[in-house]
């Protein structure tokens, strides 16, 4: 009797344990993925639009508590011409409280988020609600999309991203085919090594077809290799459709289940029989050991678990260049449809300068800031590479000489960089145009050097960091509205130690012209490469002539030797 009370008392603790930790485990926090705003300046003063927007997100949220067993839920909000769409879909195996709590907090997330937005979607660890002022129910669409990353590498990936493949093809194939007026909803485990299991969901909204749910779930997939290959998470985030993998559980197995088939219960084949016996005083005992040691197992796992959503939380991050946590300040980060809306959706009338690098436009923010936005087109000799290194430096650089950056933006795989309005264009427009050169007597040419100077001499020794530009010239010196030159375009720029005097490099980098001899020929760059620069760029400044249109060579065997002016400046 003694070992019979023990055993049914252990079974008990563990039970309550193990699922006090799978309570833990699948009770996220409603947590935040994603959101994409398409904002108007014309929405803040139309109150109709925004007074049926709350009206329908207040529905959305209501409605969330009797939806019913799809989870998904479609409504509209006034008339047109200020009609407003919208709809929610919650995970297909959470339960009608947590489907409610979800898409309550992100319906009153999205309004902060998106204050100014005519269409939005935002997405949560186990909802999603989408809005729009055009009718969006029965409609397949991939885009916006975000592919979402847990950035820690697995063991044996190439073994994984098979196993991964073979899983979410399954998954999408049978939640594109699910039987009419079920979820198109499905979830697939697999061993990936004694330790490890890959946990995989697809889901699409119930409102378009199979056909159409399997062409969404394919263009997640097909994001899948370049986003997350040999990660141990990842997410691919549609209007219609998502898909998410992790090595660990995410998902709640009993309500993802098929349901069991019901079998007749058998009686028991010896009844208890009569009587009642009392339990000893051992049979006690041991029923406060096991509870107590059941409660030491819980405190241990409950630690565990609070370390690994603490990981989870910290080390999830979207798929693109993680740049914001390089600068130390999130805060730089610009939302696309902030920047689209500033340059009017990047019309003509606003683009105010091109090149091999893509395109820079003029815009103003709804705080009246007026903006520069260098739009790298995808062909652009700029990589990555070099746009992460502009943001790091200028973001760490403060003087009157430099052009400020304001901010970046990666979102929808575009890179831009958000400056500062300098209206008077580059120093190239005027010293190389004979009309545009009159405006620079000798009294401005003076300052703009002196200014470059300055600029210089705070990148080599006055800042924090020792920073070689590397390709100082003409183009890359911005002239502000009082003809102050600041120094632009940091791409290429280097720091070196303190106590180094040059630094070697295998690739060589800047523009011919203004290259030195000792950076072409032997690839040390240092503190005398830049000064070389600042000298041709002196002398063009001097002259008003470009360095490679000397006009007689038969006098002049280099640059040094050709000396078509001389010309004191005090």
């Amino acid at each position: 009797m003694m070992l019979i009370a023990q055993l049914f008392s252990f079974r008990f603790s563990f039970i309550v344990v193990f699922l006090s930790i799978l309570t833990l485990l699948f009770a996220e926090d409603y947590n935040y993925l994603y959101h994409f705003c398409y904002n108007s300046s014309s929405l803040a003063g139309n109150s109709t639009y925004k007074d049926n927007l709350n009206h329908l997100l207040s529905s959305l949220s209501n409605a969330s508590n009797s939806t019913s067993d799809d989870g998904f839920y479609n409504i509209t909000s006034g008339r047109e011409p200020n009609t407003v769409y919208g709809l929610f879909l919650c995970r297909g195996d959470v339960i009608t409280e947590i489907c409610q709590k979800c898409i309550a907090s992100a319906a009153i997330d999205v309004a902060q988020r998106c204050p100014t937005g005519y269409e939005a979607v935002i997405w949560y660890g186990q909802c999603m609600v989408r809005y729009s002022n055009r009718s969006i129910f029965s409609i397949m669409t991939t885009d916006p999309n975000q592919d979402l990353v847990i950035n820690r590498d697995v063991l044996g990936p190439d073994r994984f991203n098979q196993l991964l493949a073979g899983a979410v093809k399954d998954i999408a194939n049978r939640a594109a085919n699910a039987p009419a007026g079920a979820k198109k909803f499905a979830t697939k485990e697999v061993k990936f090594n004694e330790f490890q299991d890959v946990y995989s969901l697809a889901q699409c909204t119930p409102d378009i077809s199979g056909d159409e749910c399997n062409r969404c779930l394919q263009f997640a997939i097909g994001g899948l290799p370049e986003c997350c290959s040999g990660k141990e998470a990842g997410f691919a985030l549609y209007p219609s459709c998502i898909l998410r993998y992790q090595i660990t559980p995410f998902y709640n197995q009993t309500e993802a289940a098929e349901p069991p088939s019901v079998s007749p219960t058998r009686p028991p084949v010896n009844p208890p029989s009569p009587g009642k016996r009392q339990i000893s005083s051992g049979t006690i005992i041991s029923i406060i050991v096991s509870a107590v040691g059941s409660l030491v197992i819980f405190s241990i796992g409950l630690y565990w678990i609070l370390i690994w959503k603490a990981r989870k939380k910290k080390t999830r991050q979207p798929k693109k260049d993680n740049v914001g946590s390089k600068t130390g300040d999130q805060s730089l980060q610009f939302d696309f449809c902030i920047i689209e809306d500033a340059t009017n959706n990047f019309a003509d009338a606003n683009m105010i300068g091109a090149g091999g690098f893509g395109r820079v436009y003029e815009g103003v923010l709804a705080s009246g800031q007026e903006i520069a936005v260098k739009r790298l087109s995808r062909s652009s000799g700029q990589g990555g590479e070099e746009f992460k290194n502009e943001v790091v430096l200028l973001a760490k650089l403060q003087h009157r000489n430099l052009v400020r950056l304001l901010g970046f933006c990666t979102e929808r795989k575009e890179r831009m960089l958000i400056y500062e309005l300098v209206p008077n264009k580059s120093l190239d427009y005027f010293i190389f145009d004979p009309q545009k050169r009159a405006e620079l007597d000798w009294p401005r040419r003076h300052k703009i050097i002196k200014g470059i100077a300055r600029g210089l001499l705070y990148l080599h020794t006055d800042s924090r960091l020792k920073i070689i530009h590397r390709d100082l010239k003409a183009s890359n010196i911005l002239l502000d509205k009082d003809m102050t030159p600041k120094i632009s375009d940091f791409g290429m720029a280097r720091i070196i130690e303190e106590n180094r005097t040059q630094e070697p490099t295998k690739r060589i980098v800047g523009t011919y012209g203004y290259i030195s001899p000792e950076f072409a020929m032997h690839g040390k760059f240092s503190e005398k490469s830049d000064v070389f620069s600042f000298g041709v760029l002196m002398l063009e400044i001097v002259c008003g002539k470009r360095n490679t249109s000397i006009s007689n060579p038969i006098y002049a065997e280099n640059l040094l030797t050709y000396n078509p002016v001389r010309v004191k400046i005090d």
